[in-house]
């Protein structure tokens, strides 16, 4: 296995296109397509699936794809250890990222970047998904953590990780709901989410087409705490993200149930220009991976304790 390999591995995950993928390398799509076969053969898995978006990293293939950041991270960070503290990397780095992250995310974040890029100042941005790509595109943010969306020729959209989405209910009357509630079951509650074009309502309405159903919504709110608040006041339920749900642990007017039968998830992205070489924003980015899919295993772990109890 080489780096290069990985290299290009990780590009054909981001662009989803051997075809593109092999325009942006600058080689064949043939000796491209003969890496990708050389890898899967070494590693004995598939490592991509190809449907009608194009091609699909399989589970095996998105866990090489987080474990090839990392070490493209190491490989990156080389030059700079090497020559030592003069080459220090400065700047800032603007980020936007969707309001159920920014509730859980930024003091991790800023956290790790104070240990890790001591000398850059981080900048936070909090909106919905296909606001934060604009923003993106049009320069005025270096990246973004955004739920599915439709990529531009301006911004790559490279896969992070996939979110399970929960119900959270509250004081209200209504069925005695169990630790795992069947979506079936889910498209008969009235729900408090927010509006059509956001990530969340359009993977509800996708899950409960399959069904035959469509969800019961009796209000459409923006903003994530105030779906929280009236939900504690028992004016319906909600369907949450679960970096969302994860402060709703210990509220005792607050429970959360796992949605089963089919269960729903949602996929994070990192959102960053088509052409971009500043290395403040590469070394921002695979810390920004590194974070959030620690976070996110630990709000799991939580999340999951706090449904069985």
């Amino acid at each position: 296995m080489e780096i290069k390999q990985l290299s290009n591995f990780c590009k054909v995950a981001e662009l989803g296109s051997l075809t593109a993928a092999a325009k942006t390398l600058d080689l064949t799509q043939a000796a491209l397509s003969r890496q990708l076969s050389l890898l899967e053969a070494e590693l004995e898995v598939e490592l991509f699936r190809r449907t009608g978006r194009g091609l699909v990293a399989t589970p095996a293939g998105k866990r090489l794809l987080e474990q090839a950041h990392l070490i493209l991270q190491q490989v990156a960070s080389v030059p700079r250890v090497v020559r030592g503290a003069g080459d220090v990397v400065r700047g800032n780095l603007a980020l936007g990222l969707p309001p159920s992250l920014a509730r859980t995310m930024v003091v991790p974040l800023v956290e790790a970047f104070q240990s890790h890029i001591p000398e850059a100042v981080m900048r936070s941005v909090d909106g919905l998904s296909a606001n934060l790509v604009e923003l993106v595109a049009t320069g005025k943010l270096d990246c973004a953590i955004v739920y599915n969306t439709t990529p531009t020729d301006k911004v790559v959209l490279t896969p992070l990780a996939d979110e399970s989405l929960y119900l959270v209910s509250g004081p209200i009357d209504g069925p005695v709901l169990g630790t795992s509630v069947p979506l079936s079951e889910v498209a008969n509650l009235p729900l408090i989410i927010a509006g059509r074009v956001n990530a969340v309502h359009q993977a509800l309405c996708m899950g409960m087409a399959r069904l035959g159903k469509n969800p019961t919504v009796v209000h459409e709110i923006a903003n994530l705490m105030a779906i929280l608040d009236l939900v504690r006041k028992g004016y319906g339920y909600s369907v949450i993200p679960l970096s969302g749900v994860h402060s709703c642990i210990g509220q005792s007017n607050l429970r959360l149930h796992r949605i089963r039968r089919p269960a729903l998830q949602i996929t994070l992205f990192i959102a960053q220009p088509a052409v971009s070489d500043d290395p403040l924003t590469v070394s921002e980015v695979e810390l920004l991976r590194s974070v959030v899919l620690e976070q996110l295993n630990q709000f799991e772990q939580d999340v999951e304790a706090a449904v069985v109890q």
